[in-house]
C-alpha cells in the first residue's frame, strides 16, 4: 500500500499497486506521499547533526555517536583578518536563518548571515557536504554518522 497526494486538489489516495498517472478526482499530477515523508524525516535527522556540527565547529557527541568532520576557511575569509575570522565562526555557530530544502526542518546545510566589520557588514556563506569515509563521494546513508564525514566550508559569496 502506497500514498500519494494530488497536487493540484489536495486529495490523498491509498492504492495497493503502482502509483497512478493522475488524480482520480481532478486528473492533476500526484506525488508519492510516503517518499515525501521519508524524505523530510531524514531530513530532520541530517538538519539535527549538521546543527550540532556547525554548533561545535568539529566532531561532536550526538545521542551517543561521534558527528565526525572539519571546517574549512577560504582564503577570502582569512584576508579579511583574524578579528573577521572569529566573528564568521561565531556567526556560524549561531546562526539560524536556513537557506536550503524544507527551510527548518530540513537539512540545515546552508547559511547567509552578515557580519559587521570595520563600519561595514559584510555577507558570508557557509555551507557543509556530506562525504564518504574516503571524502570522494556522498554516502550511502547520510544519516549513519559512521558513514559519513561532514566538511564546513566558510567563504565569502564571490568565492562559492
Amino acid at each position: 500500500m502506497a500514498q500519494y497526494q494530488c497536487i493540484s486538489c489536495e486529495t490523498v489516495a491509498i492504492v495497493a499497486f503502482a502509483c497512478p498517472d493522475a488524480c482520480s478526482c481532478c486528473g492533476g499530477p500526484v506525488f508519492d506521499l510516503d517518499r515525501y515523508e521519508a524524505t523530510r524525516t531524514e531530513a530532520k535527522i541530517i538538519g539535527a547533526q549538521n546543527d550540532a556540527f556547525r554548533k561545535a565547529l568539529g566532531p561532536v557527541l550526538v545521542d551517543g555517536q561521534q558527528i565526525r568532520g572539519r571546517v574549512f576557511v577560504t582564503r577570502g575569509i582569512r584576508d579579511m583578518g583574524p578579528e573577521f575570522v572569529e566573528a564568521a565562526l561565531a556567526m556560524t555557530r549561531t546562526d539560524d536563518n536556513f537557506v536550503d530544502d524544507h527551510c527548518r526542518y530540513g537539512a540545515r546545510s546552508f547559511g547567509m548571515p552578515d557580519i559587521a566589520h570595520d563600519g561595514d557588514t559584510f555577507r558570508i556563506y557557509w555551507k557543509i557536504d556530506l562525504y564518504d569515509n574516503d571524502e570522494l563521494m556522498g554516502p550511502e546513508v547520510e544519516t549513519d554518522p559512521s558513514q559519513t564525514i561532514r566538511v564546513l566550508t566558510l567563504c565569502l559569496p564571490d568565492e562559492y
